[in-house]
């Protein structure tokens, strides 16, 4: 590859448009396609981080502009969230020896001490490849509505303009 080619590979990128944030243009390598998509929303497969106020972040559906979830990291919980990662699925490719990501589905409510997680179906993405499933866990410890505050915590700001973020990772 000669380096002009390698410089337009590296420059390679995809225009979404957001009916929250408006129009982006991120670089094509850090698209997440999820195969089998969303719970819910399987015809949106590909997907971009975009950092928000930590510790959130939206995982933004490039196929529909409407589509956005708020993620925190699974990372974030610590070892009261212990879950193995789906090696070897055939959507992602999981290998044991690959750094992946835990994404987890925020559900956001007026009053932020209702704000819950879902601890029960995070969405795994593998960093090679950058492709992502969402699991079932099958864990009566994990729950749909695992609430984020407490009494005594300050309510988190959602009127920041996102930016394109990189999820943590795991190897």
């Amino acid at each position: 590859m000669s380096m002009s080619e390698q410089s337009s590979a590296q420059q390679k990128t995809v225009k979404f448009s957001s009916s929250r944030f408006g129009e982006f243009e991120v670089p094509a390598e850090t698209v997440i396609e999820i195969p089998s998509g969303i719970i819910g929303f399987p015809q949106s497969k590909r997907f971009v981080m975009l950092e928000h106020k930590h510790p959130f972040s939206w995982l933004h559906s490039i196929d529909d502009s409407n589509l956005a979830f708020v993620v925190v990291d699974g990372f974030e919980f610590g070892q009261q969230f212990e879950v193995k990662p789906p090696v070897g699925d055939k959507d992602t490719d999981l290998k044991a020896e690959d750094e992946y990501a835990i994404l987890v589905i925020v559900t956001v409510r007026p009053d932020p001490r209702l704000t819950t997680a879902n601890l029960k179906a995070p969405v795994f993405v593998n960093m090679r490849n950058r492709k992502g499933i969402q699991v079932i866990l099958d864990d009566p410890r994990y729950s749909t509505r695992f609430p984020l505050w407490s009494e005594e915590t300050a309510t988190p700001s959602t009127e920041k303009t996102p930016t394109e973020t990189a999820p943590t990772t795991k190897s």
